[in-house]
């Protein structure tokens, strides 16, 4: 499951975005996120390792708006799952 929506404002609730699901860890993991023009703002290889809301490298979050994700999963199966979808970042 990933939600549609998260609150990067440092209140302890709903600040970062990723995957929710029981028994991630089996998985091989890796997953980009885009901004609405395309360009790749952040990527993670490791499960663990949510969206923080900002550019990978930098310390400002990024601005009210659509995101695009993908995230492709490998189980124990060598089966390979590929989720897309948008998320909306709220302050």
């Amino acid at each position: 499951y990933f939600p549609n929506a998260f609150t990067p404002d440092g209140d302890g609730v709903n600040d970062f975005f990723g995957p929710a699901s029981i028994g991630l860890d089996d998985y091989d993991f890796i997953m980009y996120i885009y901004d609405r023009w395309g360009e790749m703002i952040f990527k993670s290889d490791n499960i663990h390792k949510y969206w923080d809301g900002r550019v990978q490298g930098f310390k400002k979050i990024c601005p009210i708006g659509v995101y695009t994700y993908l995230a492709i999963l490998t189980d124990k199966q060598a089966d390979h799952k590929n989720y897309v979808g948008r998320v909306t970042l709220v302050k």
